[in-house]
């Protein structure tokens, strides 16, 4: 395995705890900053948006509408290329947010794909919270 491959997994490791802890006083956008910087110096661009999605899972289920706008800034910024830009739109599933045309087709109907990210973030927050 390549060094580079290692790093990806750990990033995927580390996100995968994100998402765990989301909607808890797991100190989530902390870590996620930390990574956030780990992954820049890495390289891996795909890490980037799919961290930044984790982020506003987190963000989504606390209901932070401030920090649900930075994070589909940063996002779209991100995806301006077309590269990954399903990721924005997901981001913006998860409070039923509006979202402009772009280029990406679902396998589904757009309103069905919708639907099931914004299930996850309401049953997130119906958990119980340690």
């Amino acid at each position: 395995m390549s060094g580079l491959t290692l790093r990806q997994t750990g990033h995927t490791i580390d996100m995968a705890a994100l998402v765990r802890d989301a909607g808890t006083g797991c100190d989530v956008l902390a870590r996620a900053h930390v990574l956030r910087e780990e992954i820049r110096v890495s390289g891996v661009a795909v890490a980037t948006a799919i961290l930044e999605l984790v982020v506003r899972f987190h963000q989504a289920v606390l209901g932070d509408d401030q920090g649900v706008t930075e994070t589909i800034a940063r996002l779209r910024e991100l995806t301006d290329g077309g590269d990954y830009a399903y990721c924005t739109d997901i981001a913006a599933f998860m409070d039923d947010r509006h979202t402009p045309p772009g280029p990406v087709r679902w396998n589904d109907d757009e309103a069905t794909v919708r639907g099931r990210w914004r299930h996850l973030v309401l049953a997130r927050r119906s958990l119980p919270q340690s």
